[in-house]
């Protein structure tokens, strides 16, 4: 009986807010950083999904990049942190006022509401803060799942470029956790100390993939550059190792030679193509980001850099952020 009062009560107010409307980001060229402010209607969640007052949100150089070639007035963003505001009307799901932290796949997290899909969200420790678990949901996931896929990685090599990108600065340290010999792939020398500080037992400076030799073979490489080095990456990798490419900022053209590419060192290497809205079909994301809450929690896992602004800034700071004018995650405020 109970459960029926409270479906009908949820069905009430879902009614009642049909009309509502809030704010959100969209996309526009015309402004900085091809973001702007719009209104929406509430989202209205469906039986087994909670509706979510967004508290914070953090911006990712992939949802922005996407940006400047999506449609005029389009909604955007993943990451975010919030409150339920209103439980899952079947009686599943958190309590009203847990704190949560998610991601979108539909691209419409920055907002001041969204819907909280079970598979997609997770409570936040209590003794995590909120703009510390806004920097996980799309770096930690990516970063976690790429690990995911190396075999027998205490005490061999793992290769991660990227190092100062969301992605690559939660790989390294992931990579050391499960036992590795990590090493970073930087472009510059005065990213050498950025990377040993992260936790780089050695590191390569190199653009073009020259002296990777030295420290390798790699039982797995963790690539979000691509483009020219891809090759290199490649004839790098060990016998029976993985090479796992979530990015491409390096570009989309890459020429190599099949031998040594692929069958140097014994060959037997695995590419894997990993993008976070299919890893989600392997495993719920709420799980995933249950263990990286766990290693925060436990003082396991460094966040990165964090830059807090209120979210007036996200067009500003997303422009910076394709400018890389800076490293680390930005963390903004929903007021």
């Amino acid at each position: 009986m109970n459960g029926i009062c409270l479906c009908l009560l949820c069905m009430v107010k879902r009614l009642l807010s049909l009309g509502n409307m809030m704010k959100r980001i969209i996309i526009d060229p015309s402004h900085t950083g091809s973001l702007t402010f719009g209104e929406a209607k509430d989202p209205q969640p469906l039986p087994h999904q909670s509706l979510i007052k967004v508290t914070r949100f953090s911006l990712n150089r992939g949802e922005i990049a996407m940006a400047q070639n999506a449609e005029k007035g389009s909604a955007i963003g993943w990451d975010y942190v919030g409150a339920i505001a209103q439980t899952a009307a079947d009686g599943s799901g958190l309590p009203e006022g847990a704190r949560v932290v998610g991601w979108r796949p539909e691209m419409d997290a920055f907002a001041e509401y969204v819907i909280g899909d079970p598979n997609y969200i997770s409570p936040i420790p209590d003794n995590v803060s909120d703009a510390k678990a806004a920097t996980l949901p799309v770096a930690g996931l990516t970063a976690l799942a790429a690990i995911d896929k190396g075999t027998r990685l205490v005490g061999d090599s793992v290769l991660v470029n990227g190092v100062t990108g969301g992605v690559g600065y939660f790989a390294l340290q992931l990579a050391k956790l499960s036992g590795a010999r990590v090493v970073a792939q930087v472009r510059k020398s005065e990213q050498v100390d950025f990377a040993q500080s992260v936790g780089a037992d050695a590191v390569v400076v190199t653009t073009d993939g020259a002296g990777l030799e030295t420290e390798g073979p790699y039982r797995l490489v963790v690539d979000g550059v691509s483009g020219p080095l891809f090759g290199k990456l490649l004839e790098n990798t060990a016998k029976g190792g993985t090479l796992v490419c979530y990015g491409v900022t390096g570009g989309y053209d890459s020429q190599f030679s099949p031998y040594p590419a692929l069958f140097g060192n014994g060959g037997q290497r695995t590419v894997y193509g990993l993008t976070l809205y299919t890893e989600a079909e392997l495993q719920p994301s709420s799980l995933a980001l249950t263990r990286l809450l766990r290693l925060v929690s436990d003082k396991k896992l460094k966040i990165p850099t964090m830059i807090e602004a209120d979210w007036s800034e996200t067009p500003r700071y997303a422009q910076e952020l394709l400018d890389r004018k800076f490293t680390g995650k930005v963390v903004l405020t929903v007021s």
